[in-house]
């Protein structure tokens, strides 16, 4: 009876176990409709804050499971270990780049760097590990698809005027809740692939088998005739609710609605991905796709691609077709793609600043999210750009530059193992199944093609996350059926007598050390989500306190101070605004505030400059702050000088250098000649 018991109390812990991470992996897809209005960078600071607090609480979960249930422990899985190498790699090169800090942490305008990608392998890893069958990520990716579908009603709703809250962008373009046009379109462009892919899932689970399909001795079996008759059978004759009509509804509801969003969004990169993933999806299934329709189907989008092109190819040609184009600004923009195009020329000027910056340190780089340095060293104003670049808006050369060759290297085998595992998964038997892979794999495709000319966000690293999750489940499912077919092929003879491992699994799974683990795992995941989560996110809500009305000057810097010493890592963008605003406030500060805000520049001024010695920005801000100030004390036209010349080092021909540079030369004529 004791061991029957303990048998189901094992069970139950099991099953609790799993779904707690299921539920958890399922509440990270809810990150996109996650705003922040009490923090800076509402639509990108409480998304990133709230994806590692789920991520933590659910890796928490899922190592107990593995720990006291080892048949749920994953499989070897390249695409796993690439993940892995690709993030020791990002580690190595932030310790070799120009300032750790800034690679472990980013900023708050971001929120990427090392520890947020630490927790995306973690999502990897558990998503992979605990959805592993068709039919669960048939529900993960529905799941997915509404929330985007969500996003896209609501930023409809924005773009008609029928919704006003201050949780929605203001643009003129598509934002809803993301906060950014570029980030619409992608999460959109993923998500319709998707919501094909579960279309075509759906015909399996509505057609009955044919003779050719179930051709299996199996098929033959009594059970195997009952399947059949009951499959054949109208719903209502057994008793079951067909959902499938219903779903479908919702899939292809989902499709319109996201194809219009997309439109709305004029995303040039997620179009062009769209139809480079449509393209692929055509190619892969003319050759090796099963289902007659859809391999006619797939020549038709090919047709369509190519006739597109033409379109293109004639709008930039002749002006037959601009009375067509000027009615929409989508085509508009599409229309000017060329070297005169001004966002295509800062792209391509980013780029070579990126690769220029490359070939200064082409093995390590300069350190994940580090661009910006690179990039002020080497951007000429004279190309005309104004815009300043702290992303390459082009993964692969953000990668070469930030982490060098090794960090090209190994992000390029996340591609090249997933690459494997998809035409591993393209041979299914099961036709319906071929069809849902080899979408699901367009998706992937077309994000990597979007992500040429865009540069990543929480919600385009989630849908990364999750398509790159979805292979390694199929990768390890392909895993499970190996080691299936070699115990069929060599079942011993006789039992084994019980390892290492398991005598410590079988000690892991006994009440006792159950209940260490889930403590120990408590107790980390708490200190994880106090330091590392909850004070990033007090810090950036101190920060906006600062730009309150009818505060006094002593109330700001208040608030500046406790902004900056919450959460240090990221201190440097409060203190870019603090010098901002003191700078432009100065005609209005007393004596008083001058001296006290003079006392905590200098103070925190060398503290950043000390985690982030290259940080050129920061040099600028202090130097126009001692130009400005020097209104009051000439004296302070020495330091200003000082952080004009290591400007002039780090980023010399970038607007902002030849901005101050200027202004230091005719400051120091003005006194010259008094």
């Amino acid at each position: 009876m004791t061991l029957r018991n303990d048998a189901t109390t094992r069970e139950l812990v099991t099953w609790g176990l799993l779904n707690a991470s299921r539920v958890g992996i399922l509440l990270v897809l809810l990150m996109p409709l996650v705003v922040t209005s009490s923090t800076l960078f509402p639509f990108i600071v409480g998304k990133a804050i709230y994806a590692r607090i789920m991520i933590e609480v659910t890796f928490g979960a899922w190592v107990v499971l593995v720990l006291v249930a080892p048949e749920h422990r994953p499989k070897r899985s390249w695409i796993l270990i690439a993940f892995g190498v690709w993030l020791v790699a990002s580690i190595i090169a932030g310790y070799a780049g120009v300032s750790l800090q800034r690679s472990l942490w980013s900023t708050y305008e971001r929120m990427q760097g090392i520890v947020d990608l630490a927790h995306w392998a973690g999502f990897v890893l558990v998503a992979g590990s605990v959805f592993r069958s068709v039919n669960d990520w048939k529900w993960l990716l529905s799941i997915n698809l509404g929330v985007s579908l969500f996003a896209s009603i609501l930023g409809l709703g924005q773009n008609f005027d029928i919704f006003e809250s201050n949780l929605l962008g203001t643009d003129a373009r598509i934002e809803s809740t993301l906060g950014n046009a570029t980030y619409v379109g992608a999460y959109t462009m993923v998500n319709i692939f998707v919501a094909l892919a579960l279309i075509a899932l759906s015909w399996r689970q509505s057609s009955s088998p044919t003779p050719a399909q179930d051709a299996t001795p199996a098929a033959t079996s009594r059970a195997a005739r009952r399947r059949r008759r009951r499959a054949s059978r109208p719903q209502s004759q057994t008793g079951q609710f067909d959902w499938i009509p219903f779903a479908r509804a919702f899939w292809i509801t989902a499709i319109v609605i996201e194809l219009w969003t997309l439109w709305l969004t004029e995303t040039r990169g997620a179009l062009i991905g769209l139809g480079a993933g449509a393209v692929g999806f055509a190619a892969v299934y003319s050759i090796w796709g099963k289902i007659e329709q859809i391999r006619k189907a797939s020549y038709v989008i090919m047709g369509l691609v190519i006739a597109v092109l033409l379109l293109f190819i004639l709008a930039r040609s002749t002006s037959i077709l601009d009375p067509v184009i000027e009615r929409s600004t989508t085509l508009s923009r599409v229309a000017t793609i060329g070297p005169n195009d001004e966002s295509l020329k800062g792209r391509v000027t980013s780029i070579t600043a990126g690769l220029k910056g490359y070939v200064e340190k082409p093995i390590f780089g300069w350190g994940p999210e580090n661009y910006l340095i690179a990039w002020g060293k080497h951007f000429d104003a004279e190309s005309g750009v104004r815009e300043r670049f702290d992303q390459a808006h082009n993964k692969l050369v953000e990668e070469l530059t930030t982490k060098g060759a090794v960090g090209l290297i190994t992000y390029l085998s996340i591609w090249a193992a997933i690459i494997w595992v998809f035409v591993r998964a393209v041979r299914r038997p099961e036709e319906y199944e071929q069809a849902f892979v080899i979408l699901v794999g367009a998706a992937l495709g077309a994000f990597f093609v979007q992500n040429m000319f865009l540069f990543d966000s929480p919600v385009t690293v989630l849908q990364f996350a999750v398509l790159v999750s979805f292979f390694v489940a199929e990768e390890m499912r392909q895993r499970q059926t190996q080691l299936d077919q070699a115990a069929e092929r060599d079942r011993p003879q006789k039992s084994k007598s019980p390892g290492f491992a398991d005598k410590v699994t079988g000690l892991l799974a006994s009440p006792a050390g159950g209940a260490t683990i889930a403590v120990i795992v408590i107790v980390v995941i708490g200190v994880s989500i106090f330091y590392l989560n909850m004070k990033p996110f007090n810090a950036a809500t101190a920060i906006v306190q600062t730009s309150a009305p009818n505060i006094t000057w002593e109330q700001r810097f208040g608030f500046f101070e406790e902004s900056i010493d919450e959460f240090p890592a990221l201190a440097n963008y409060p203190r870019l605004l603090l010098l901002s605003q003191v700078s432009n406030n100065f005609g209005s500060l007393s004596p008083k505030e001058f001296s006290a805000g003079l006392a905590l520049i200098e103070k925190e001024g060398a503290q950043g400059l000390a985690e982030e010695p290259e940080n050129w920005r920061l040099h600028v801000a202090l130097a126009h702050f001692y130009q400005v100030a020097a209104q009051a004390d000439v004296s302070l036209l020495d330091k200003s000088k000082v952080h004009v010349e290591e400007a002039d080092k780090l980023a010399p021909r970038t607007i902002e250098v030849n901005a101050i540079r200027d202004e230091q030369e005719r400051l120091e004529g003005i006194v010259a000649g008094q």
